[in-house]
């Protein structure tokens, strides 16, 4: 399970995800705060109820992993994030002979959050840009470079849509332990939502 979720997510896309060996699953933080001119350490407990999902015998268990995992987390997206819309490939047809793309619309609309997850095509535009910085990645949603601090993501099959959000937008919680039942494989894990989230239509 773990090897399947660092090739879906092996570039750091957030700082909250955790393995664990037992559903309910209980994880545990640790929080450094300076309270009084002294620094103390808060410890947290939380309990999360993760979700079943079957995948079947067929194929390569990690490639079916992590198309689920994937599906779910734009499905999360789509559903918990805040929506906006903006016009620049699709302007219209008379506007289009003296209309000229600037990236540096796209770039303004996200305004620079920690990650930003898209489209090909979209990645294409952004790189263009004079800040856009070039970065290897390997992953399903894979890290192709930053601009400032926002490290930018590519989803092969996405249409042009934006998701942007921070480190600690999201908390995934997966199970090691995979369940050879009769029906097929099955896996269990938790995508939640923690922070704003934004998704933008790219028209």
């Amino acid at each position: 399970m773990e090897n399947a979720i660092d090739t879906l997510f092996g570039n750091g896309l957030f700082s909250n995800i955790h393995f664990v060996d037992e559903n309910p699953a209980k994880i545990e933080t640790i929080e450094v705060k300076k309270i009084n001119s002294e620094i103390k350490e808060i410890k947290d407990v939380k309990t999360f109820k993760l979700q079943r999902y079957s995948i079947g015998k067929e194929g390569l268990p990690s490639l079916k992993i992590r198309e689920n995992v994937k599906h779910s987390l734009i499905v999360r997206l789509n559903f918990d994030s805040s929506m906006s819309e903006m016009k620049y490939f699709n302007v219209g047809f008379f506007k289009k002979f003296f209309y000229k793309k600037d990236p540096k619309k796209i770039l303004e609309a996200f305004n620079l959050r920690d990650w930003v997850i898209t489209s090909e095509e979209i990645v294409s535009e952004l790189s263009t840009l004079e800040e856009f910085v070039s970065l290897p990645g390997y992953s399903d949603v894979r890290l192709v470079g930053k601009i400032g601090e926002t490290m930018i993501f590519k989803v092969k099959d996405l249409e042009n849509v934006i998701y942007t959000g921070g480190k600690d937008s999201i908390t995934a919680v997966f199970n090691r332990n995979l369940f050879d039942e009769e029906m097929g494989i099955e896996i269990e894990y938790l995508i939640q939502t923690n922070k704003d989230l934004t998704k933008i239509m790219v028209h």
